[in-house]
């Protein structure tokens, strides 16, 4: 076990001090993470994702149940988030909407897929290619509505849009994604039983095997010159969503009878710390930005112990 523990978490460590070290020492600046961080989700990830759903087992993607569990543990915290921000933090329904993401948005691309790449092998992808899929098409569609019906002032328009409306619009626009297209077309390739050619299939899997080594540096990239600030809230978000998400996670895949390797998956994914990308929501909605930023450092330097953790009671 703790052979398992080491192999599994101390790349990431290992990787994000090196990106640390490059911002300390001058080699890299901290701007460079936004182009490495890009090459990642629009490029790298996704084909990995690809490669991943092609070479899985057509009879695990059609698992609806391990889709359900998904869902429920993922948009189970964010609605309990924003159930909380409302009404215990009496947050406006804008800054609920930013916490619940950093609350329910987990690293799957940085953090997850590197794990679940050592525990379980290339099937592993099929949690993070669910999960993605279903970020983009539910969770991050719906805090994009939230942030705008909060939007007083509103941008280009958009305030007039009726929400249901702001839904249609953001589903299109995250169909256009590369990390929700490719993936899915890695989905509807395996299901069909299509094998694409070795010439082809060589250069998008050189393609994809940066993804992890190159997310984990600029992570560490990013979080140079960073100096975190913990609070109530903090301390709240953190334990939402390293310790409630994964428990969660794991009653609704024992309630729902997945088997042990699908149930490390959820929990895996469900003990990953936040999303970068919610730290970018609230830059952009220049809401709750401090608040997010610390828990998210905080988080991903706590999620190394969890996931330890959480690693040792599910081996």
């Amino acid at each position: 076990m703790p052979s398992l523990l080491l192999q599994s978490l101390f790349p990431l460590v290992f990787i994000m001090l090196l990106g640390w070290l490059s911002g300390k020492l001058g080699y890299s600046r901290r701007e460079d993470a936004n182009v490495m961080a890009t090459v990642v989700i629009r490029f790298a990830l996704p084909f990995h994702l690809f490669i991943g759903a092609l070479h899985t087992d057509p009879n695990k993607i059609k698992n609806l149940t391990f889709m359900a569990v998904l869902v429920v543990g993922l948009m189970g915290s964010y609605l309990l988030t924003l159930f909380i921000s409302r009404y215990v933090f009496r947050h406006d329904i804008k800054t609920s909407a930013i916490q619940s993401l950093v609350c329910a948005f987990p690293d799957m691309a940085y953090f997850g897929a590197p794990v679940l790449a050592v525990l379980i092998g290339p099937e592993g992808f099929i949690g993070v290619l669910i999960g993605n899929i279903i970020t983009s098409v539910i969770m991050i569609p719906l805090t994009i509505v939230l942030i705008r019906m909060g939007d007083k002032n509103g941008h280009d328009g958009l305030e007039a849009l009726h929400p249901g409306a702001m839904i249609v619009q953001n589903l299109i626009k995250a169909a256009r994604n590369p990390i929700v297209w490719i993936p899915v077309s890695g989905v509807l390739l395996s299901l069909a039983g299509v094998q694409i050619p070795s010439i082809l299939s060589m250069p998008i899997e050189m393609v994809g095997k940066v993804s992890g080594g190159l997310s984990l540096f600029a992570l560490g990239l990013l979080f140079y010159g960073e100096r975190p600030k913990l609070n109530v809230q903090t301390f709240t978000n953190i334990s939402i969503k390293n310790l409630i998400q994964p428990a969660m996670m794991a009653a609704a895949g024992i309630a729902f009878g997945l088997s042990h390797t699908l149930l490390q998956q959820v929990v895996i994914i469900g003990a990953t710390p936040s999303a970068i990308a919610a730290g970018m929501f609230a830059l952009r909605s220049d809401t709750y930005i401090d608040t997010a930023s610390s828990s998210i450092l905080i988080g991903t330097a706590v999620g190394v112990v969890t996931e330890g953790i959480m690693i040792y009671f599910i081996s």
